[in-house]
């Protein structure tokens, strides 16, 4: 009897437990999902950046294997470009109200990133100038 007791007694609390757990995971889901990224008035911009991070990790590793010294201010410049391209994008994503402000500013680095890029002759190194100056333009719209 005893047996039976704590076995209903065990299926009852992972069932409460699932239950519980459903609710909590419910009421997060349908919060997420009522934020519609596709109208998104940030769309253009959180696109744009997530390319420059593409293209920046790319230009920043390949310039990492060339062991040229002379790349030394294009890999911290590409660093950089991840760090504000990924604060915009994740800001934009949250709605936030300081997404304009870190925009100006990933704008700006991603300015000083292509300024540099544009100097250097590898084909990766120009096709991120292109990406950090797109990337620049629309976030100065925001």
């Amino acid at each position: 009897m005893k047996k039976f007791t704590l076995l209903f007694l065990a299926i009852g609390l992972i069932a409460m437990a699932a239950t519980t757990k459903n609710a909590v995971t419910s009421g997060t889901v349908n919060k997420v999902s009522n934020i519609n990224f596709t109208d998104s008035k940030y769309k253009a911009c959180i696109d744009a950046c997530n390319a420059c991070i593409v293209s920046c990790k790319k230009c920043e590793s390949m310039c990492v294997k060339s062991n040229d010294p002379k790349m030394a201010r294009c890999i911290q410049l590409c660093k950089e470009c991840v760090a504000t391209c990924t604060a915009s994008s994740q800001l934009m994503g949250l709605n936030s109200e300081s997404a304009k402000e870190m925009c100006a500013v990933c704008a700006n680095v991603c300015d000083k990133c292509a300024a540099e890029c544009e100097k250097m002759t590898a084909a990766h190194c120009k096709k991120c100038a292109t990406e950090c100056r797109k990337t620049a333009k629309i976030c100065r719209v925001m």
